[in-house]
């Protein structure tokens, strides 16, 4: 039988329990963000603004605190770090059960998202320790399939939840999912700092821990292109995603098919992560993000065309379109989290991560006003053309690009740690 690359990692142990970690603590904050969104829309009232309020309370913690984080997660033993942050959100997320109002919630909200900020950089830092580096792309793979699943069963498992027993009990099925969560991270043996950050060499400020990794990121270019031209292309994502739904409604597609295309997109994305870990290795990673930049900026372009001639034939036939958009969202995202992965030394990999999920958060930030405003100026298809133009450039830039990985990332940090102690 054929070797299936995509399920190598899961013959290690230690991946198994960090994957079964990742998935019960993924689905747990699908069953939070149901939560809080019926109790803000369905159970307050509340409209437009307090939406607004939620999505900025989400990332600022990812903007502000993720940098300073991933220091941290170079600095500790990584598996305390993240069964620490584990355990300090459940009762962050039982507290939700009691919050009176919006501005409580919200503040339960952002410092639930402090906590998350120490786990992701940590988790980030033990695939690398713990996957041999040929399982890498496989890893990050599995890593996406799992999170596009539990982006499909964990609404329906919330919606099920929060009709039968109200949206609160969701925030302690939230809260059970992170003490399940540190139970299996607690299998894992100690993954105390790699050498270089404290045992060997004179100590490091904090801020010379930060420069490194910092420094090494913009250093790096297979690194600083990927981690550019993906942020790049979520500011272009976020510009027009807040309006797929008129671009949809403007192609003929009603309310029984939306549902159809936004599970479509999901469905694109799960087997364009199955497919890359199977076949992956065999093509360079920046090819691949390259080409997902462009086909799936030449598709937001097609929209966009049908959006402004109204074209509304056949509604239907635009669900393969966004499985089309989901593949290429996969093409985008699963390489960079593999090169990510593969060109960091273990010793920077906290730092590393953080900066780079920092950026990516930040960039899309002022997209989607951007993309309202000039939707208002113009009209949404206008903003679809427009931006799948840009991504479609973006990929082609990436694609004219050939830069090879390095042959050995821990190496390429040496000089970099010297010259920030």
């Amino acid at each position: 039988m054929p070797k299936i690359t995509l399920l190598v990692p899961l013959r290690n142990r230690n991946f198994r329990y960090l994957t079964a970690g990742e998935i019960v603590s993924d689905l747990g904050d699908w069953l939070d963000f149901l939560a809080i969104i019926a109790l803000i829309v369905y159970r307050w009232g509340l409209g437009p603004t307090a939406l607004a309020a939620f999505s900025v309370a989400t990332v600022l913690p990812r903007v502000v605190l993720a940098p300073v984080a991933g220091v941290w997660a170079d600095r500790l033993d990584r598996r305390t770090v993240m069964i620490a942050a584990d355990l300090a959100r459940v009762p962050v997320v039982l507290a939700m059960v009691f919050a009176p109002d919006l501005t409580t919630l919200l503040a339960l909200v952002v410092l639930k998202g402090c906590f998350s900020t120490f786990f992701t950089p940590a988790w980030q830092a033990t695939i690398r320790a713990t996957v041999p580096e040929e399982d890498l792309l496989a890893a990050n793979s599995l890593s996406q399939l799992s999170l596009q699943m539990t982006k499909v069963l964990g609404p329906a498992l919330g919606g099920v939840l929060v009709a039968v027993s109200g949206p609160r009990a969701a925030f302690v099925a939230d809260a059970v999912s992170f003490l399940l969560s540190a139970a299996f991270l607690s299998r894992l043996p100690a993954m105390p700092p790699e050498p270089g950050t404290e045992e060997e060499g004179p100590q490091l400020s904090f801020w010379g821990e930060f420069q490194a990794g910092f420094m090494y990121l913009i250093r790096n270019k297979v690194l600083a292109i990927s981690v550019g031209s993906v942020a790049a292309a979520m500011f272009i994502i976020f510009t027009f995603d807040g309006l797929g739904a008129l671009a949809l409604k403007d192609v003929g597609v009603n309310e029984a098919l939306f549902g159809l295309a936004v599970g479509a997109i999901g469905l694109g994305t799960a087997v364009g992560a199955a497919a890359i870990g199977q076949w992956g290795m065999r093509f360079s990673p920046l090819r691949i993000i390259g080409t997902g930049q462009l086909v799936g900026g030449i598709m937001v372009i097609l929209v966009g065309i049908a959006a402004l001639l109204r074209f509304d034939r056949v509604p239907i036939a635009w669900i393969p379109g966004w499985f089309l958009i989901g593949l290429a969202g996969a093409a985008m995202f699963v390489p960079y989290g593999y090169v990510l992965l593969r060109e960091t030394p273990e010793e920077l990999m906290g730092r590393v991560s953080a900066s780079a999920n920092a950026i990516a958060t930040t960039c899309p930030l002022l997209a989607p006003p951007l993309g309202a405003a000039i939707a208002e100026w113009r009209s949404v298809g206008f903003v679809f053309v427009v931006s799948g133009a840009i991504l479609a450039l973006i990929g082609v830039a990436v694609l004219l690009m050939r830069l090879p990985l390095k042959e050995d990332p821990e190496a390429a940090a040496a000089g970099l740690t010297q010259s920030a102690a």
